[in-house]
């Protein structure tokens, strides 16, 4: 490796590419929200998501002082001397220890005491930024004593640390036989003699919310100096507030997440920078709805975006039950007035602002008075349990200009699938809706599969939450409004005991798989059918299969729907696990214009089954009751815990975008023979009970 070969280049200004040129910070910035790419590329402004706000107001800090720790260690030759004796002899603490010290008097210092004395509130984050320093510090010293072993101590620091702040670029081909132009500059690159291997360097003062995208970032550099150097390139990603955090990818990661889903993402960037006020299709919501509270833009984006065009209540259509739904509880009063003289007794005062009700449960408005804290509220929902003497915890949460409480129904009612369902027959360009169940106004919430919110959707519900009634419900959804020939479905069903009525409809992809190798077989199956789609896409010049099939109705392609029961029983076996997740990430990442969808259900949604790459790639959230608030918050994101005190039975959470919904699942005691051309249900002769 040739040190000039990494030295910084000039930028071709005219490659080719028919969108304007992207830096690898926007595609960022969109794989976390299209919302915040769109807004950061047409009108400037901040796009880093900071969750801690005790902590702003360093910016790069954590950059600069890193760049400079490196600098000093290549010009200081007391850093050589450190590194002097045989490497036998050599103790990374001791030779940690003493780097720090200089680097302190030296620079850190003298940073510290200016930056204080423009600003004194800047020092408990500047504190926090030299505990990360020294991670950091204490991280290349282990690099520079391993290197040792192969090169002298006047070599070792210019031969591990080869550059800093070297700029990249590279022509991505995209499906449609466009390219895009992607530069970049990345923050530093060391060589690890020991695996052979170069490593670029990302460091970063906040840490991100979204690892995904993280990953994302870091691909694109390894990928674009690959392609300028040859070799493999490994990644590490180094933050340190709100505290240390070292994030490592090794080539093979880095290529497989970026080979599958760039292209595409790239092509779905062009469209969202030429879109227009007033057009169709406008950037989607994030799919990370705990990421809006954090947004630097906000307010622009509520502003900008107008309610209800293709936000996430896009994703989702309500349809009023055919039958009136059952009558109120006589006591919602009586409750309510309960529930206000139980807080005024813990000195909580509150007005009474009226009460909705659900199938399952009621949900009271309370008005916070002048002066009472929302968290004063939050705090008491064990004691609430306690003494209004109720099964489980009841949901407490802040709305708009009041605060919900949701209690269990005394006379909980069903939601019936025959009273807000029947059968249809839609076109085939038509949008392919799923059932996802009953809200506060007794409408029925269905989710569109085309919606980028909602196309791919992650569920997870513990032992008598309802979930498999809900797949079951979810499934006969789809089966009543679209004809064999237009919808195709996969079934997954390890525990054999969810789709057993289905075994013989017309409709499926293939025989329902049961054991994990035909599972494998399965999804790779559906990523060479997406693969196949695409290539026609692009022999007929179409974006996606809505446009395909509108353009050669004599040869139809059917949208395909994979639901897959109990994901982890399949992942003990290690190598099982690697496959499915890989197919996993790829159709996540780009079936959806291909016009194949994944419904993923598991009793245990744990952080080694449902990975952050998985569910980066699963916008759709369904969160039954769980076993616990940590099963809750890898279903929903971020600190959303309620799943865990959820009533089961099919009580739920839906979200989609931003929205979080509760609503009851529809129940079908029993699935009617699906067959015949009609693709539906005799009403009379077939009647749920």
């Amino acid at each position: 490796m040739k040190r000039q070969l990494l030295s910084p280049q000039p930028v071709n200004q005219t490659a080719p590419s028919e969108n304007p040129p992207l830096s690898v910070t926007k595609v960022r910035v969109a794989f976390e929200c299209a919302r915040l790419f769109y807004l950061a590329h047409h009108f400037g402004g901040m796009t880093v998501f900071l969750p801690d706000a005790e902590t702003l107001g360093i910016g790069h800090a954590f950059h600069d002082l890193s760049d400079r720790f490196i600098q000093t260690a290549l010009q200081e030759p007391q850093f050589q001397q450190f590194l002097e004796p045989s490497p036998a002899e050599l103790e990374e603490d001791a030779i940690a220890i003493q780097m720090r010290e200089l680097f302190y008097n030296q620079v850190f210092f003298p940073y510290l005491r200016s930056a204080i004395q423009t600003d004194p509130s800047k020092a408990p984050a500047l504190q926090h930024l030299w505990q990360g320093l020294t991670s950091l510090i204490q991280r290349w010293v282990e690099l520079l004593v391993s290197n040792r072993r192969f090169c002298t101590a006047t070599e070792v620091l210019q031969k591990t640390f080869l550059g800093q702040e070297l700029q990249v670029q590279h022509c991505f081909p995209l499906p449609n036989g466009g390219q895009q132009l992607v530069r970049g500059r990345f923050d530093s690159l060391v060589y690890d003699f020991d695996r052979h291997r170069l490593c670029i360097v990302e460091y970063k003062t906040y840490q991100s919310p979204d690892p995904s995208a993280q990953l994302v970032q870091v691909a694109l550099y390894s990928t674009m100096l690959r392609e300028k150097v040859g070799v493999p390139i490994d990644s590490a990603v180094y933050s340190v507030l709100p505290d240390w955090k070292e994030l490592t990818f090794t080539w093979d990661e880095l290529e497989q997440t970026l080979h599958q889903m760039l292209p595409h993402k790239l092509q779905q960037m062009g469209h969202w920078m030429s879109w227009q006020p007033g057009q169709p299709d406008p950037p989607p919501a994030t799919a990370q709805p705990e990421l809006c509270q954090i947004c630097p833009q906000r307010t622009r984006c509520q502003t900008f975006f107008v309610p209800g065009e293709a936000t996430p209540g896009r994703s989702r259509k309500t349809t009023a039950p055919k039958q009136q739904p059952k009558p109120s509880p006589p006591n919602v009063e009586t409750t309510a007035q309960a529930l206000v003289n139980t807080l005024r007794a813990f000195g909580i005062g509150v007005t009474y602002h009226g009460a909705a009700i659900g199938p399952a449960f009621i949900r009271v408005k309370l008005k916070p008075n002048p002066g009472v804290k929302v968290n004063a509220i939050l705090k008491l929902s064990d004691d609430l349990r306690v003494q209004l003497g109720i099964a489980q915890p009841p949901l407490i949460a802040p709305q708009a200009g009041y605060v919900s409480i949701d209690l269990p129904r005394p006379d909980r009612q069903t939601a019936h699938f025959d009273d807000y369902l029947e059968s249809q027959s839609l076109s085939p360009t038509a949008p392919t809706q799923i059932a996802i169940g009953v809200n506060l106004e007794g409408q029925l919430v269905q989710a569109d599969l085309s919606d980028p919110n909602t196309c791919h959707f992650l569920i997870g519900g513990t032992t008598g939450s309802g979930k498999s009634e809900f797949l079951r419900s979810l499934l006969l959804s789809l089966l009543i409004s679209q004809p064999p020939d237009q919808l195709k479905i996969a079934l997954v069903d390890p525990k054999r005991v969810t789709f057993p009525e289905f075994e013989r409809i017309p409709w499926l992809y293939q025989p329902i798989v049961k054991e994990g190798e035909a599972a494998i077989d399965l999804m790779e199956s559906l990523t060479v059918e997406m693969a196949s789609r695409y290539r026609k896409f692009e022999q007929h010049r179409c974006s996606d299969l809505s446009s395909y099939n509108q353009q050669q109705p004599e040869r139809l392609l059917p949208r395909i729907v994979c639901i897959f029961d109990e994901y982890a029983d399949f992942m003990a076996e290690k190598e099982m696990k690697a496959a499915l997740e890989l197919s996993i990430k790829r159709l996540g990442a780009m079936a959806r214009a291909a016009g194949i969808h994944l419904i993923i259900a598991t009793q245990r949604p744990e952080a080694t089954i449902v990975t952050p790459i998985i569910r980066s790639n699963l916008p759709g959230r369904v969160a039954l009751r769980t076993a616990s608030e940590a099963d809750s918050m890898i279903i929903l994101g971020g600190k959303q815990t309620e799943a865990a005190h959820l009533l089961g039975k099919g009580d739920l959470l839906f979200q989609a975008g931003a929205e979080l919904l509760r609503l009851q699942s529809l129940f079908a005691t029993s699935i009617p023979p699906l067959r015949g051309p009609d693709h539906g249900y005799d009403r009379e002769q077939y009647r749920f009970q």
